[in-house]
């Protein structure tokens, strides 16, 4: 008989994912079968009142409320006399205090006897009518406050599902979601029809608004609102939208830039106005087409592009201005362009420029270099007629104005397209209608070093919104591999021939003046001037503009002058700066480089180019994380950067004033770093350009582009993303398996996720040692591995290629299910730390797991070949906990190797840059694991966390000196507030957890095996286990007893955690026998040479290299 499900998940299989959707929207509307009649909730006299009423043969016996991420426990229980009729009324001051005084949310569920007096408890929802309209307000409770130091109000909550619960949080659930039928942008204007869900807060004043997003100009326009019916949807608000408006005509002061639409309302519970993108996954038709939208003027049109935002997939547009003629022009090359695609290959025009507005970077340098030695060539420039750097273009001829006639033309008949950003900004428009004629070689010279920032989304091949290019030219061996490894080039389009304007940035000797030059860059979410003036931003940098150090360097006769960034130059024009001069608008940013004798920035590209001059440059980067914390820059700022990075405004001023008094002179370090992203003699920059630019086409490059196209690359999203993905990987990966081995190493930390553990240890030594094997890291971030070693991004079709060939896996997790060990490949499992808690097999029932997670399991740990573990007591307990047969190399963990070396306190430095931590500030590590029952069982997904610390507390009573790095095990999801002390640092996704362990002082955890690794750097141990009986007794149990072997104070209280760190030299001394024998017993044959015995075990004689042990 055939497999029905196997089947049926097959069919499904073959279904569109948008028809999935719809039929999901559809039958999620409809309310499902409900035994409950009516739900009245209101809130009174400080309490919560819930009435209503039960069908047949119902009788409300009780309510309960549970925790949500605790549902076995019961927090209160309030009772009734059985009735179909139900009235509680709930103390919410009663219910913070008996769930322990922990902000979250808490569901209730009613307890209801059936006809024969069998009991059972349903959830509290989905009433055939649920009225909620007067339990919108907060209610107090006094001296509430959360982890963070929030205030905490009491509030009714409807569940997405249509159930009742009571959140203790600063404010209510700002959550919307948009379901519409069509979006239509194109001629006639902007049409939509649509539903807006806010889910449990009531909206008001819903209008469409249109925002310039350079200007802030505004346009608001009014909609068709029809407000549903909250009652009959479970207390779920929702709003029947419709417009079809033509946008008002725009002032003709308006410049060229970008639109956004959205939906602007005013939510229930909120102060200010929320809004509500337009996007793509939330309409079943999304047509999008040019917009012409007429100025007050008359004499131009401004032509609005719709486009989808590269990393929201949003709606927003391109305004660009056209005069009334040049715009029916436009039309007509749209319509015939194709007769004139014959004439492309021998038509020799080379747009090249920069954006329309300037012309100060790479493509102007290359422009004129052309001009001089080439005129014949038919290269033009392509500027504004209004650029204050168009009279430095004029005299070389060959000037095109944006938007013109011949600019049209020339799109269309265009071979090259030469440019230091996106392609897009040499065509005459972004509208799809011209630029599927605008087949030109695409050639991207850069207007920057790649490096300080993560551009993957903006830049990477796969990921851009434009098309990508078909040339990039980079600067060294060290950029080309960022651009092949993070942005998916293929190496045979990355050109390393420098940037063509740095044959002026060394030209010659120029005359340094003792000028400090400051450029920090910009902020995109600062759009407005009141924004930028109640910024840290600028209370940064003013704080260190007006440093006494920074004066008194003015007074010594250092000038001191600031390059504003055309955002803050157009949103502040009148910065209190006394003495401080202003670049102006025109200025040479590069002959500013060149004559001044040192540089502060922030995340600037700017350094590099005062780097290679041996000028000093000065990184501020007191944001770093919240500008860099989701994307990772491509260089370790503390490894790479080519300057002394500061976090506090008086530490920059500080390092500037001391390097002025030596005379602005670059130490060799940072000389040598920037060596590293330069590698080319000081001349001919230009001329290798433009023989890469004139030489790049041909049959490899024509192959590429038809890869690089936009419906190619989204049909590879599609692949990547839908179920035969994994199919064709297995396929590969086992037709790999048959090939011989490859002498290929590759390693891989906590599934891609860390570069760290002994896998780092074992990769990093190898290197070192010169081992003969290719070695290859997995990691899924913005890592740089040593030179000779690759990276590769898990789960990627190289990725499975590569492990099909490979003679050696090192992994500290099970490697992924369809990876079955080849014949001739050795697995070696380094695990990630000693255990305290029981594991697998010594578990009966693994909360939060499938039924068959023991099976599974299994099968993975017999794929293993050998087995790392750190001592006796370890061997003994994965033993029992895998049932491994296999060896066991008993060695200790090469990951605690940097706990005995000079390698840990060089790295320790460095991760207190990375950090921004200062050397008087003492630093205490949190690490919680996770708690099984924090998921249902089968769940997907991650496990809920509660942060049972009080952060605020504990920065309120220890933030002016100690900084507590808190960092969450990986499998957990937690939301983070935004306004967090600075004290508490969220390090949970830093890529290794030894780099944190160098920097603490001391260490506040529970279960976790990240104990037994600290225990090596003889430092207090807090076990902070507020609790253990459940842990011990319910979820998972111990291998020892915990409180028996505890290296150091065994606390249940945030109270008692912060009097151990308010006294850590009395912990310290008092707990130091308990913690040399903790040592002495789970980590004695940790000696720092780990890493070589576990090399010796496995690799053969030639493989492990011949490099000295140190």
């Amino acid at each position: 008989m055939p497999d029905v499900g196997r089947v049926r998940r097959r069919v499904v299989a073959l279904v569109p994912a948008a028809a999935k959707e719809r039929l999901r929207r559809a039958l999620g509307r409809a309310p499902a079968p409900s035994p409950h009649a009516e739900l009245v909730v209101r809130h009174e006299g400080g309490r919560i009142v819930y009435t209503g009423e039960l069908h047949e043969p119902l009788r409300a016996v009780a309510l309960v409320v549970r925790p949500a991420s605790r549902l076995g426990q019961v927090c209160l229980r309030l009772e009734q006399a059985p009735d179909r009729r139900f009235g509680f009324t709930l103390d919410p001051v009663a219910l913070w205090e008996a769930g322990g005084r922990a902000a979250g949310r808490f569901d209730l569920f009613i307890e209801v006897e059936r006809s024969g007096g069998k009991r059972s408890e349903v959830r509290l929802g989905r009433f055939v009518r649920t009225d909620t309209s007067a339990a919108m307000s907060f209610l107090e409770i006094e001296g509430a406050a959360s982890p963070f130091g929030e205030q905490v109000h009491a509030w009714s909550h409807v569940t997405d599902q249509g159930n009742v619960s009571v959140r203790y949080a600063a404010e209510p659930i700002r959550r919307f979601e948009v379901e519409g039928t069509r979006l239509d942008v194109g001629p006639g204007g902007i049409a939509a029809d649509l539903v807006l869900k806010t889910f449990s807060r009531p909206a008001r004043d819903i209008r469409l608004s249109l925002q310039w997003r350079f200007s802030g100009t505004t346009q608001e326009i009014p909609v068709r609102v029809e407000p549903l019916d909250a009652t009959a949807g479970f207390g779920l608000h929702e709003y029947r939208i419709g417009f079809d408006i033509m946008p008002p005509a725009v002032d003709d002061a308006e410049r060229e830039g970008i639109i956004d639409p959205h939906l602007i309302m005013e939510l229930d519970g909120f102060e200010l106005p929320v809004r509500v993108p337009f996007a793509e996954k939330s309409f079943a038709r999304f047509r999008l087409r040019d917009l012409p939208v007429p100025t007050t003027g008359g004499g131009h049109v401004d032509q609005w592009v719709p486009y989808l935002t590269f990393r929201a997939k949003r709606l927003a547009f391109w305004s660009e201005r056209f005069t009334v003629e040049n715009h029916r022009y436009l039309r007509r090359i749209e319509r015939w362009a194709w007769l004139l695609a014959p004439l492309r290959p021998f038509s020799g025009i080379w747009l090249v420029g920069e954006v329309p507005y300037k012309a100060q970077d790479n493509g102007f340098a290359l422009f004129r270099w052309i001009r001089r030695h080439h005129p014949d060539r038919r290269a033009y420039y392509v500027i504004d007629a209004d650029s204050p750097d168009r009279e430095k273009v004029e005299p070389f001829g060959h000037v095109v104005t944006a938007r013109s006639r011949d600019h049209i033309r020339y799109t269309a008949l265009a071979s090259r397209f030469v440019g230091s950003h996106h392609a897009e900004y040499l065509h005459a428009s972004r509208s799809p209608r011209l630029a599927r004629h605008a087949r030109g070689l695409r050639v991207f010279l850069q207007h920057g070093v790649t490096g300080m920032k993560n551009v993957r989304l903006n830049y990477g091949r796969l990921h851009m919104q434009e098309m990508p290019p078909d040339r990039v030219v980079v600067n060294s061996a060290a950029e080309r591999q960022i651009f092949i490894e993070d942005l998916d080039f293929f190496p045979s389009q990355v050109a390393v021939t420098g940037f063509a304007r740095y044959d002026s940035l060394f030209e010659g000797e120029p005359q340094v003046r003792r000028r400090l030059l400051v450029m920090p860059t910009w902020r995109d979410w600062l759009t407005s001037r009141e924004s930028v003036l109640s910024s840290t931003y600028l209370a940064n940098w003013l704080e260190f503009l007006n440093d006494p150090q920074i004066q008194g360097l003015q007074r010594d006769g250092v000038e001191i002058l600031m390059v504003m960034h055309p955002n803050l130059r157009a949103l502040v024009d009148d910065l209190p700066l006394e003495g401080i001069s202003i670049a102006p608008r025109d200025a040479d940013v590069q002959e500013l480089i060149r004559t001044s004798a040192a540089l502060v920035t922030d995340y600037s590209s700017v350094a590099w180019d005062a780097a290679f001059l041996r000028r000093p440059v000065f990184f501020f980067r007191f944001d770093d994380a919240v500008l860099t914390g989701a994307r990772t820059p491509f260089v370790d700022a503390a490894t790479a950067l080519p300057g002394p990075i500061a976090h506090r405004a008086a530490d920059l001023a500080r390092e500037v004033a001391g390097s002025a008094a030596s005379g602005f002179v670059m130490a060799d370090e940072y000389a040598g770093r920037a060596a590293t992203y330069l590698e080319l003699p000081p001349t001919g920059y230009a001329e290798r350009n433009y023989e890469m630019v004139r030489t790049a086409d041909g049959l490899s490059t024509r192959l590429l582009r038809l890869r690089n196209a936009r419906p190619v690359r989204d049909a590879f999203k599609r692949f990547r993303a839908g179920p035969h993905y994994y199919r064709v990987m297995s396929l590969m990966f086992r037709f790999g398996s048959l090939l011989p081995r490859r002498d290929i190493a590759v390693f891989e930390s906590d599934r891609g996720g860390a570069y760290g553990g002994s896998p780092r240890a074992l990769f990093e030594r190898l290197h070192e040692r010169g081992t003969s094997l290719d070695l290859w890291y997995v990691n899924n971030s913005t890592l740089r591995v040593p030179p000779g070693a690759h990276k590769v991004f898990r789960l990627t079709p190289r990725y499975f290629w590569t492990l099909s060939r490979a003679r050696y896996w090192v992994f500290n997790q099970n490697v992924h299910d369809l990876c079955r060990r080849p014949r001739g490949t050795h697995y070696l499992q380094t695990w990630h730390g000693t255990p305290l808690k029981r594991m697998q097999n010594d578990v009966p029932v693994m909360h939060g797991r499938a039924d068959d997670y023991h099976q599974k399991a299994q099968e993975l740990v017999e794929r293993w070949s050998s087995l790392v573990s750190p001592s006796e007591y370890a061997t003994q307990a994965f033993r029992s906990a895998f049932g491994f047969t296999g060896p066991i190399i008993e060695s200790g963990y090469p990951g605690n190797d940097v706990f005995h070396t000079e390698v840990g306190r060089r790295r320790a430095r460095e991760t207190r840059l990375r950090l921004g931590l200062p050397e008087d500030r003492t630093v205490v590590l949190y690490a919680p694991t996770f708690r099984d029952d924090g998921r249902a069982a089968g769940a997907k997904g991650a496990w809920s966390h509660d942060m049972a610390l009080d952060l605020g507390r504990f920065a309120e009573r220890l933030g002016s000196d100690v900084t507590l790095l808190v960092r969450l095990h990986p499998l957990v999801k937690f939301t983070w507030p935004k306004d967090l002390d600075a004290s508490i640092v969220n390090v949970s996704k830093y890529p290794d957890t030894q780099d944190l362990l160098l920097v603490a002082d001391a260490l506040i955890t529970d279960y976790s095996s990240i104990m037994f690794d600290y225990a090596q750097r003889q430092r207090p141990i807090i076990s902070y286990v507020y609790d253990l009986e459940h842990y011990r007794d319910d979820l998972r149990g111990f291998y020892v007893d915990l409180e028996e072997i505890a290296p150091g104070p065994v606390v249940r209280t945030s109270d008692e955690v912060i009097d151990a760190i308010a006294s850590l030299p009395d912990v310290e001394a008092r707990y130091a026998g308990r913690l040399a024998a903790f040592r002495d017993r789970f980590g004695s044959l940790e000696d720092g040479h780990a890493s070589d015995r576990v090399i010796d075990a496995v690799f053969t004689e030639t493989e492990r290299g011949t490099a000295p042990t140190p």
